[in-house]
């Protein structure tokens, strides 16, 4: 038997797990060929846990070498024909404070596109600032444009290179839109810990109160073991709850994911479920599925909607437990969504169809049902030789009519897109801002101006939150994935 240690950021909550992997009942006859060199070590430490926890362990090729750098053999291990997700990050805290949304940064994110269809020159497009940020004091603002990063212009060929530079202090060459004149601005970074909760506001129109929020990423706090956001966002909804809101409109274009447990309590405060309700189930791959079951009973993949935002210390003891507060009188709930919105984002849509009209306005989501976990080496002694930190998919995800099929994700049942560049992109939260003026239109039957055709706007190469793969995540806190032996 090898042993393998591990903490991973599953069950409901974060909890300290030490994976004992019995190698015998996870490999049968897998041969690796005979290595001898400084990644042995730690490429076995990776086979142990993929061969138990990942989805698709059954399809890790028979033979291994052992020899490759651990990226590399990591991407060796993967079934490809369906995973895109899976990664591996070198400095496990790092990757721990990605899913934290802890990043080092200037404040701002954007999309790329191309400047025309015929060459392969791209421009940036800011679509938000961070408050308290170098973008905020250099007093760059939603819509402007930029062409180059560090005095080299944007192409097709550079822009992932150019993306992993701005980590650093960069500049960037902005254009004014009506003169084309270039100014070069100056950014400095810090180490930012951003608030999932942008914005949020209720609106009075006519004869209702229309709740609306921005939520850029589903997280329980930046702190380990921490709740602070979660509880933010149910404060949120206590006022909501109080002021008696008729809408509700929740802004998740840019939410690219992260913590199931959030999107869980988020789904209760919505529909106003119960614990005795069903949201859905957790399915996994058969060497897990039968641990759980003989710990937990043949039931323990249920998840029903919680009552309660619960914290958990390292050890898993509950330290703190918070009502959640849920609004009474919702039919419907819009959610404003792009192809950027994927992962806990679409948990959300389909934990809630099955009870209530959830509107999409937008664009089609990512397509992501799948769920992962952090697994890193917690010996402080073998951590001098093993930083890396596993991301692995685990999980498939169903809801309580047992539908999971959304791997092409969810169409916009109203069909719209932010990037008119014939028009002046508007702060988000102004009403006439063009995605959620459309859901505001929706809401009082009215229909929204036609806009540009599609095929005639610029295409779509790229994105900011392509810097962090934890963005596009959805990750497991599973109390009852604990000790297996």
């Amino acid at each position: 038997m090898k042993k393998s240690g591990a903490v991973l950021r599953t069950g409901r909550y974060l909890v300290f797990l030490w994976v004992i992997v019995t190698l015998l009942a996870v490999q049968g006859c897998r041969k690796d060929d005979p290595v001898s060199g400084e990644y042995r070590e730690i490429n076995e430490w990776i086979l142990d846990n993929m061969s138990f926890w990942y989805l698709w362990n059954t399809q890790i090729p028979r033979r291994t070498d052992q020899t490759l750098h651990p990226r590399d053999y990591f991407g060796s291990l993967l079934y490809k024909a369906e995973d895109n997700f899976s990664w591996i990050q070198e400095d496990f805290t790092e990757l721990m404070n990605y899913l934290s949304g802890v990043t080092t940064e200037a404040g701002y994110e954007f999309e790329l596109f191309l400047v025309e269809q015929s060459n392969n020159q791209v421009f940036g497009c800011i679509t938000y600032i961070k408050p308290g940020t170098p973008a905020k004091n250099a007093g760059l603002k939603r819509g402007d444009c930029f062409t180059s990063i560090n005095g080299v212009g944007i192409t097709t060929g550079n822009y992932q290179n150019l993306l992993r530079q701005m980590s650093k202090t960069h500049t960037i060459g902005k254009v004014d839109t009506n003169t084309g004149q270039t100014t070069t601005v100056s950014l400095s970074v810090i180490e930012y810990d951003e608030n999932p909760i942008l914005l949020d506001t209720i609106y009075n129109i006519q004869s209702k109160k229309i709740g609306y929020f921005v939520y850029n990423l589903f997280a329980r706090d930046s702190e380990r073991y921490g709740i602070a956001y979660e509880k933010e966002l149910n404060d949120l909804f206590g006022k909501f709850q109080t002021q008696n809101i008729d809408e509700l409109i929740i802004d998740l274009r840019y939410n690219s994911g992260g913590t199931v447990v959030t999107a869980e309590a988020l789904a209760s405060m919505i529909s106003n479920r119960s614990s005795s309700e069903i949201m859905g189930y957790e399915l996994y791959n058969s060497l897990v599925d039968k641990e759980l079951i003989k710990l937990y009973g043949k039931d323990y993949n249920i998840t029903y909607f919680p009552d309660y935002i619960v914290k958990f210390n390292g050890s898993g003891t509950v330290t703190e437990r918070v009502k959640i507060n849920k609004l009474p009188n919702l039919k419907q709930v819009y959610l404003i969504v792009t192809n950027r919105s994927a992962s806990a984002s679409e948990l959300l849509i389909n934990c809630l169809q099955p009870f209530m009209d959830v509107i999409l306005v937008g664009k089609t989501t990512y397509g992501k049902n799948v769920g992962s976990i952090t697994i890193y080496e917690t010996d402080e002694e073998k951590q001098k030789t093993n930083t890396w930190g596993l991301q692995p998919i685990i999980s498939k995800f169903e809801n309580s009519r047992h539908f999971s099929d959304y791997g092409n994700g969810f169409k916009p049942n109203i069909e719209s897109d932010e990037f008119d560049f014939e028009i002046e992109m508007l702060e988000l939260g102004n009403i006439d801002e063009v995605m959620l003026s459309d859901a505001i239109n929706h809401i009082f039957g009215m229909k929204s101006p036609k806009r540009k055709n599609a095929a005639l706007k610029p295409k779509n190469v790229g994105s900011s939150l392509d810097r962090y793969p934890a963005r596009r995540n959805m990750y497991i806190e599973n109390v009852k994935l604990r000790t297996i032996n």
